[in-house]
Protein backbone atom coordinates (compact mmCIF):
# COMPACT_ATOMS: atom_id res chain seq x y z
CA UNK A 1 0.00 0.00 0.00
CA UNK A 2 1.57 3.56 -1.03
CA UNK A 3 1.69 6.33 1.68
CA UNK A 4 -0.55 8.52 -0.87
CA UNK A 5 -3.57 6.27 -0.09
CA UNK A 6 -2.81 5.83 3.28
CA UNK A 7 -2.41 9.64 4.11
CA UNK A 8 -6.35 10.72 3.63
CA UNK A 9 -6.93 8.29 5.94
CA UNK A 10 -4.91 8.96 9.18
CA UNK A 11 -5.25 12.51 8.50
CA UNK A 12 -9.12 12.29 8.81
CA UNK A 13 -8.56 10.11 11.62
CA UNK A 14 -6.26 12.01 13.55
CA UNK A 15 -8.42 14.94 13.17
CA UNK A 16 -11.40 13.09 14.78
CA UNK A 17 -8.77 12.09 17.52
CA UNK A 18 -8.61 15.49 18.59
CA UNK A 19 -11.53 17.00 17.63
CA UNK A 20 -9.26 19.70 15.19
CA UNK A 21 -10.52 21.51 12.61
CA UNK A 22 -14.16 21.11 12.86
CA UNK A 23 -14.04 17.52 12.91
CA UNK A 24 -16.82 15.98 15.42
CA UNK A 25 -14.44 14.36 18.22
CA UNK A 26 -14.78 10.61 18.15
CA UNK A 27 -13.74 9.44 22.15
CA UNK A 28 -13.00 6.03 20.98
CA UNK A 29 -11.04 6.20 18.19
CA UNK A 30 -7.97 7.64 21.02
CA UNK A 31 -8.09 3.54 21.23
CA UNK A 32 -5.33 1.42 19.07
CA UNK A 33 -7.59 -1.45 18.75
CA UNK A 34 -10.31 0.82 17.42
CA UNK A 35 -7.90 2.26 15.13
CA UNK A 36 -6.55 -1.07 14.22
CA UNK A 37 -10.26 -2.61 13.55
CA UNK A 38 -10.48 1.15 11.15
CA UNK A 39 -7.82 0.80 9.36
CA UNK A 40 -8.63 -2.87 8.23
CA UNK A 41 -12.17 -2.11 7.01
CA UNK A 42 -10.17 0.82 5.24
CA UNK A 43 -7.83 -1.17 3.68
CA UNK A 44 -8.16 -5.13 3.83
CA UNK A 45 -10.66 -5.04 0.99
CA UNK A 46 -6.80 -3.97 -1.12
CA UNK A 47 -5.28 -6.91 -0.21
CA UNK A 48 -8.33 -9.15 -0.50
CA UNK A 49 -8.75 -8.34 -4.45
CA UNK A 50 -4.97 -8.58 -4.84
CA UNK A 51 -5.03 -12.56 -3.90
CA UNK A 52 -8.30 -13.39 -5.63
CA UNK A 53 -6.44 -12.11 -8.74
CA UNK A 54 -3.91 -13.77 -8.17
CA UNK A 55 -5.94 -16.66 -7.94
CA UNK A 56 -7.55 -16.44 -11.17
CA UNK A 57 -4.03 -16.92 -12.73
CA UNK A 58 -3.93 -20.34 -11.64
CA UNK A 59 -7.86 -21.43 -12.83
CA UNK A 60 -7.41 -23.01 -15.69
CA UNK A 61 -9.14 -23.97 -18.57
CA UNK A 62 -9.87 -28.35 -18.83
CA UNK A 63 -12.55 -28.84 -20.97
CA UNK A 64 -15.63 -27.64 -19.10
CA UNK A 65 -15.93 -24.31 -20.16
CA UNK A 66 -19.12 -23.98 -17.75
CA UNK A 67 -17.18 -24.56 -14.94
CA UNK A 68 -14.10 -22.65 -16.33
CA UNK A 69 -16.35 -19.82 -16.57
CA UNK A 70 -18.06 -20.50 -13.30
CA UNK A 71 -14.73 -20.70 -11.07
CA UNK A 72 -13.29 -17.53 -12.83
CA UNK A 73 -16.88 -15.64 -12.40
CA UNK A 74 -16.79 -16.73 -8.85
CA UNK A 75 -13.15 -15.28 -8.22
CA UNK A 76 -13.57 -11.71 -10.41
CA UNK A 77 -16.77 -11.20 -8.01
CA UNK A 78 -14.44 -10.84 -4.93
CA UNK A 79 -12.04 -9.05 -6.89
CA UNK A 80 -14.29 -6.92 -8.69
CA UNK A 81 -12.11 -6.39 -11.71
CA UNK A 82 -13.70 -4.94 -15.18
CA UNK A 83 -15.56 -7.10 -17.65
CA UNK A 84 -12.77 -6.02 -20.27
CA UNK A 85 -9.85 -7.43 -18.22
CA UNK A 86 -11.84 -10.79 -16.94
CA UNK A 87 -12.66 -11.46 -20.84
CA UNK A 88 -9.22 -11.20 -21.69
CA UNK A 89 -7.82 -13.30 -18.73
CA UNK A 90 -10.74 -16.01 -20.28
CA UNK A 91 -9.86 -15.56 -23.49
CA UNK A 92 -5.77 -16.12 -23.13
CA UNK A 93 -6.56 -18.96 -21.25
CA UNK A 94 -9.07 -20.67 -23.64
CA UNK A 95 -6.65 -19.63 -26.32
CA UNK A 96 -3.26 -21.33 -25.04
CA UNK A 97 -5.82 -24.50 -24.49
CA UNK A 98 -6.78 -24.47 -28.22
CA UNK A 99 -3.18 -24.30 -29.40
CA UNK A 100 -2.48 -26.99 -27.27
Amino acid sequence: MEAKEVAPFTLTYQRQMTGELGYTNQALYEFWLVFVEQALQCFSHTHKAEKFLREMTFVKYRGDIAKFLLEMENLNIHHRGTRIAWREMIEDEIRQHALQ
